[in-house]
């Protein structure tokens, strides 16, 4: 047979359906070789999707009573990666652990039909994953869910509930055929559950009934079992869900239980419970639920833990200790796997209680562990089944849903968190992380900026420019330091020892506590900027540790973080002493005034420029301005930087345009001569241009006007005179945004 000939019929052959033979043989493969096969023809692709040759490679694959661990430690020896191992064989490497930002990974103790549940500590997050293909999916709002943010109500608003514990659970519908991530929140009065469908587009629901009261842990994940979920209770009590019909039940804890650190698994085919103080020689006692509908729990060993030998005892105490699996030790003994916290694996038999040490991570390519009261290691299976795609996915695939995106983001925030109430398909779209940052771009497009006054940011109270103006004199805060140019949707500042991110259109306040009160407090101490690379804002901080008018001498100390991750990071600090004036963010930088106070003496303009990309300063040159003249301050108009630059004797403004690096251009000149002394070059900042008319907005503290530069007019919108206590004026200017990147303070 010529080579063209076979080709043609080894092609004829893939394009049949898949021969009886070979799917009895592909399902024995494990699921990473498996699914390589889909690649070589449509034909074969459907069959090893189907959910025929996925159950079937489920039950094919899986041997019982030959129990595989995921472990998913960090070990002295850490590489970035998740490990498998099986009794009598090698850890090897299964997935790298990219996903997980921060923290340390704690995976559920066994899968549900294949997929794993893994939390991230320290606020990292939910996942879903296939171990076996390497598939994550992270949960949306789990670093720290809406409902566990402290949302202060804006006028004319209720108040929104606030839960301070929750405890997720994956859970598996066998009627839909469809994982179900089920999540409990608890507060003192009343208990909420949501639940989120893995690949449907539609975001966290209630569930078809209210949950009862019951008190819940993050630590202790929800067991899956018997077409329920279990959450064990503060009380050792277990509250059930029903994964089909989304109903509660529940069921009592072992007779004679005693408060002992209990955990629920699953252990041989039984709900199984066990209880007992970790990291002591007190006996460890294991339940197994004999009958679930009459709840009867029976005693299947008491292992005492003073009884075995001292070198046992002191290599497996451990923070946290949890059954895993059955299995038959060579010489057929049948025996519990447990593991621990410090990620070592034994065996216990019935009988003598003799502890058989199965794994320790030491001298593998793990190294050794820390002990930890979280396990850091469960049971996985072969598994060819997806986790799902992400919301974002979704979105972009529908055309529908593309079309009401290309709609909808162009309409005013508070209007569209309104039609998030419409069905499930429009609230995953609009808080799909694509649609949140497409729409702050077009929805202030071409549009008057919206001017906001910030009167506590305590409390979240804003108010619109002009609702201020009709209410009269308000009580004004004198400690209060605003940012009045916006970040993609976020606003920043600070008011006495604590600084905050807002976004005033949706009632968002962020408080951001100093990890060292140095008990200064001036406007360019906190600064806002966005990495439009990674989709996330970024703040950068910055305190004088040494500050000496006369001498000229200064230290600066400089810190950044994002807004939705607690930690962070020490950079060098900028080369120029900063200025008391707000900085503004522009095409990637975060910018600074320099004070020509501090360091070497220069009558020149600077700038130090922040990149939020490499994490680096820079210092420009400014517009040819002399600091001798007047004041100076820095915004941003049409997205360029601007620098505003007073003359005192002439008492006007000029606002200076960059152009490029080094050259600038004048934009605007406001005169002010014939508007004195409530307006002056020294009192006077401008905040914004309004692209329509080209009024530029003005705020001297007390006063509030807009500059007509065509007809050299100023109109005063709003005066408060001479207040009694220091307060000021304190507007901002805001984005139509739905940003609210919660992050836990």
């Amino acid at each position: 047979m010529k080579p063209s000939e076979a080709a043609a019929t080894a092609w004829s052959r893939l394009r049949q359906p898949l021969p009886e033979i070979l799917t009895e043989i592909f399902a024995r493969l494990p699921a990473k070789s498996a699914a390589r096969f889909r690649c070589l023809s449509y034909e074969w692709f459907a069959t090893l999707s189907s959910d025929y040759f996925v159950d079937l490679h489920v039950r094919r694959s899986n041997r019982p009573g030959r129990p595989r661990l995921l472990l998913a430690p960090v070990g002295s020896l850490y590489d970035g990666h998740i490990y498998s191992w099986k009794p009598g064989g090698p850890v090897e490497r299964l997935m790298t652990d990219d996903f997980a930002s921060n923290g340390l990974l704690v995976p559920n103790t066994k899968p549900c039909h294949g997929l794993v549940l893994m939390r991230c500590t320290d606020h990292g997050g939910y996942f879903v994953c296939n171990p076996c293909t390497g598939e994550v999916l992270a949960l949306p709002d789990s670093k720290l869910p809406l409902k566990m943010t402290l949302r202060i109500a804006t006028r004319g608003q209720p108040e929104a509930p606030y839960f301070f514990e929750v405890a997720y659970g994956l859970g598996y519908c066998s009627i839909t055929r469809q994982h179900k991530v089920v999540r409990l929140f608890r507060n003192i009065e009343v208990s909420s559950c949501e639940v989120f469908e893995l690949d449907t587009p539609a975001y966290w629901r209630p569930t078809a009934e209210q949950p009862p009261l019951c008190h819940v842990k993050e630590q202790k994940m929800a067991v899956f079992f018997n077409g329920y979920l279990h959450f064990l209770c503060t009380d050792a009590s277990i509250t059930t869900f029903n994964s089909c019909s989304e109903t509660f039940g529940s069921l009592p804890p072992p007779t004679g239980f005693v408060n002992a650190s209990p955990v629920l698994t699953e252990l041989d085919g039984y709900l199984c419970f066990c209880y007992g103080e970790p990291d002591t020689d007190d006996p460890y006692h294991v339940f197994l639920l004999r009958d679930y509908m009459k709840g009867r729990w029976e005693k299947l060993c008491c292992i005492d833990r003073m009884a075995w030998p001292e070198s046992e005892r002191m290599l497996l105490r451990s923070l946290c200790i949890a059954p895993l699996a059955m299995y038959h030790s060579d010489d057929g003994q049948r025996k519990i796997m447990f593991g621990t916290g410090s990620c070592k694996v034994f065996g216990v038999d019935f009988d003598s209680n003799t502890p058989e040490i199965l794994f320790t991570p030491d001298g593998t390519i793990i190294g050794s562990c820390e002990d930890d009261s979280n396990l850091p290691l469960c049971l996985f299976e072969e598994y060819l089944g997806p986790v799902g795609r992400t919301i974002d996915e979704m979105v972009l695939s529908s055309p529908i849903t593309k079309v009401w995106s290309d709609i909808l983001k162009w309409l005013p925030g508070r209007s569209v968190s309104e039609l998030s109430l419409v069905c499930r398909e429009w609230r995953a779209m609009i808080m799909a992380d694509c649609f949140i940052h497409s729409h702050v771009i077009h929805a202030n497009l071409n549009k008057s900026p919206r001017i906001m006054v910030v009167l506590d940011p305590r409390f979240g109270h804003y108010m619109d420019l002009k609702d201020f103006v009709d209410a009269g004199v308000p009580h004004l805060l004198g400690n209060l330091v605003c940012n009045p140019q916006p970040c993609h949707g976020l606003n920043v500042g600070s008011c006495s020892s604590w600084d905050y991110v807002c976004n005033p259109v949706m009632g968002y306040c962020e408080y951001i506590e100093p990890d060292v009160d140095d008990g200064t407090l001036f406007a360019g101490r906190m600064g806002l900027g966005f990495d439009s690379a990674i989709n996330k804002h970024i703040l950068v901080h910055i305190t004088y540790k040494e500050k000496n008018l006369e001498t000229r001498e200064y230290e600066l100390q400089c810190k950044f973080r994002y807004v939705d991750i607690q930690e962070w990071i020490l950079v060098d600090p900028p080369p120029r002493p900063i200025a008391d004036v707000p900085p503004v963010y522009a095409s990637g930088k975060i910018y600074w005034m320099v004070d020509p106070e501090l360091g070497q003496f220069s009558l020149s303009c600077e700038i130090v420029a922040f990149n939020v990309e490499t994490d680096e300063f820079e210092v420009l040159q400014g517009p040819p301005c002399s600091h001798e003249k007047g004041r100076m301050s820095i915004l941003q108009i049409g997205g360029a930087l601007c620098v505003a630059c007073s003359n005192k004797s002439m008492n006007v403004i000029d606002i200076w345009r960059m152009k490029d690096i080094g050259t600038w251009l004048i934009e605007h000149h406001i005169e002010l001569s014939g508007f004195s002394p409530e307006y002056s070059s020294e009192n006077t900042t401008p905040l914004v241009v309004n692209p329509k008319d080209g009024r530029i907005f003005l705020n001297t503290g007390l006063s509030l006007g807009y500059y007509d530069p065509k007809m050299v007019a100023l109109e005063t919108i709003y005066s408060v005179g001479i207040l009694e206590n220091a307060g000021k004026i304190c507007p901002i200017i805001c984005d139509e945004s739905l940003v609210r990147p919660l992050g836990r303070t």
